[in-house]
């Protein structure tokens, strides 16, 4: 399967080929692809926000359609950058990776019971053929982050409850007392089995 390179409209020489952003459109994780100078420029700017002369926002456009994304870079004390170059025998000349990405999206938040799961494929949170990745990973999430223990039996209730709640929205987990109630109820009624 081909995948889709975005050009980063800001900086026409760098593209990206996964972005993340929340619910309010910030940056949680971008994966760059350009020449060490220009993927450097970017990342400054970044650094630097908008008015010191940097960018506070980025557009990824889609060469196919011309539509424009827009990613909205946020504080960037809480982003880490890795990087690692291409094999310079490649089609494309002297190439440079970057990941740019959220510390949460690697670190629990216990406290308030929040985690991120991340998965390399491009599945929906279905089960199926290929689609269980994620959903694998938000259980796995979802027992570390519950304040009471879990038994796998009952995962099917409740991953189709924080499914239909948006507990588990798109690769965020977020477990809060309401879902303790919930487990709860759902043992007291006999739905979920000791």
């Amino acid at each position: 399967m081909a995948r889709t390179m975005y050009r980063v409209a800001e900086f026409p020489e760098v593209f990206a080929d996964a972005c993340l952003r929340d619910s309010t459109g910030t940056l949680r994780f971008i994966s760059l692809y350009g020449r060490d100078g220009s993927l450097m420029q970017l990342h400054a700017a970044m650094q630097l926000g908008q008015k010191d002369g940097g960018v506070s926002r980025i557009h990824l456009v889609d060469e196919a359609d011309g539509r424009r994304h827009l990613v909205e870079v946020g504080s960037v004390d809480r982003l880490v950058k890795f990087a690692g170059r291409l094999p310079r025998q490649n089609v494309f000349g002297p190439l440079s990776q970057v990941w740019i990405y959220d510390r949460a999206l690697v670190q629990l938040d216990r406290p308030n019971r929040i985690g991120w799961a991340l998965s390399r494929r491009h599945s929906q949170l279905e089960d199926g053929p290929g689609g269980n990745d994620l959903l694998d990973k938000a259980w796995d999430l979802t027992r570390r982050l519950s304040p009471v223990a879990l038994l796998d039996a009952w995962r099917p209730a409740l991953q189709a409850w924080c499914l239909e709640t948006r507990a588990v929205d798109a690769l965020r987990v977020s477990i809060t007392d309401h879902f303790v109630r919930f487990i709860s109820e759902q043992v007291k009624q006999g739905h979920l089995v000791l």
